[in-house]
C-alpha cells in the first residue's frame, strides 16, 4: 500500500468514526499496521499529526453545526466528543481565535476545512516539473479549489471577499500559479501598491520542490518590488503547520503582530537582499 492509498484509508476510517472515539490502537489493527508506521507516514504526507489532524476535523464540523443548525453549544461539544462546555470552548477558540457563541453570530464560514482530499492534495513532482506561470480569469474557479484546499493555511478569508480580491488581482498581472501534473500546487497574489504579499502558499506535500521560492523569484523579477511584505501565523498558533517556518526559512522576518479580519497574526518582512 502506498502513501496514498495508506493515507486515503486513514482519513476514510476517521470519517466513518468522527463521532466515536478514535484510538489509535484500533486504527492500526484495522489497517494492518503497526501504530508508530501510521503515525510516520500520516505525518510525512500531510505535515500534520494523526491527532491534530482529528481534532481539526472535529472542531470543524462542529463549526459547521453552529452555522448550520440551532443545537446548543453544549449539544455540538457533546456530539463531537467534549465532556464540558469549557473544554470545547477552549479548544474552539485556539482554532477560530473566536468563542463558539461568538463564530456563531458573525455568521461566516471563515473556509471550514473538508475532510483531507487525498486526490488532491496529492502531487507526485519532480522539482523540475513545476512551472510558474500567470494566474489567468480562465484559472479563478481553480485557483478557487485550491484555496478551499490550502483553508488551514489561509484562516481568514472568505469565498466572496476573495473572489473578489482575486479577479483584480488577476487583472493587474499580480497573480502566480504554480503547476505540476496539470495541477495547480502553489499560489502567490501580489498587491503593487502596498508592495504585499497576500497570499504565498503551496501544498504540503510538495514542500520539497521549492515552490514558494520559485513563486518570490519569479515575482521579484517580473516586478522588481522595492519590498516585500506578508502576514503569517504567530509563533504557537494551533492552526499552523509549518507555513510560519516556511517563511522564515525563505529570509522573511518578523516585524510586528497585528490582526487580519480579526485573525491574529504576525507581520513579516523579506529583505531585497537574496532568498534562502
Amino acid at each position: 500500500m502506498n502513501n496514498f492509498r495508506l493515507v486515503a484509508s486513514i482519513t476514510e476510517y476517521i470519517e466513518e468514526h468522527l463521532q466515536e472515539k478514535i484510538t489509535l490502537e484500533e486504527l492500526a489493527s484495522q489497517l494492518n499496521y503497526s501504530k508508530y508506521y501510521l503515525l510516520h507516514e500520516f505525518k510525512e504526507t500531510t505535515q500534520q499529526s494523526l491527532y491534530n489532524y482529528i481534532k481539526r476535523r472535529r472542531l470543524n464540523e462542529a463549526a459547521k453545526a453552529l452555522l448550520y443548525s440551532d443545537q446548543r453549544i453544549i449539544e455540538v461539544a457533546f456530539q463531537i466528543g467534549y465532556q464540558s462546555q469549557q473544554a470545547f470552548t477552549k479548544a474552539f477558540e485556539e482554532l477560530f481565535k473566536l468563542p463558539p457563541n461568538g463564530y456563531r453570530s458573525q455568521n461566516k464560514e471563515f473556509f471550514i476545512e473538508e475532510p483531507y482530499a487525498v486526490s488532491d492534495c496529492l502531487v507526485w513532482a519532480e522539482e523540475r516539473e513545476v512551472i510558474i506561470q500567470r494566474g489567468m480569469p480562465r484559472d479563478q474557479e481553480k485557483i478557487l479549489h485550491f484555496a478551499h484546499l490550502m483553508r488551514g493555511a489561509l484562516p481568514y478569508l472568505e469565498k466572496k471577499d476573495y473572489l473578489r480580491s482575486l479577479k483584480i488581482v488577476i487583472k493587474e498581472e499580480n497573480c502566480y500559479l504554480a503547476w505540476a501534473k496539470g495541477r495547480i500546487v502553489g499560489l502567490l497574489l501580489f498587491d503593487s501598491q502596498k508592495q504585499t504579499i497576500e497570499n504565498l502558499t503551496a501544498l504540503p506535500f510538495c514542500w520539497d520542490l521549492a515552490i514558494e521560492k520559485k513563486l518570490l523569484m519569479k515575482l521579484i523579477l517580473d516586478k522588481h518590488p522595492r519590498m516585500l511584505r506578508t502576514t503569517t501565523f504567530r509563533a504557537f498558533d494551533k492552526l499552523d503547520i509549518g507555513h510560519r517556518k516556511r517563511l522564515l526559512k525563505l529570509g522573511f522576518v518578523s516585524s510586528d503582530e497585528t490582526f487580519d479580519f480579526n485573525y491574529p497574526t504576525e507581520k513579516m518582512i523579506l529583505p531585497l537582499t537574496g532568498i534562502n
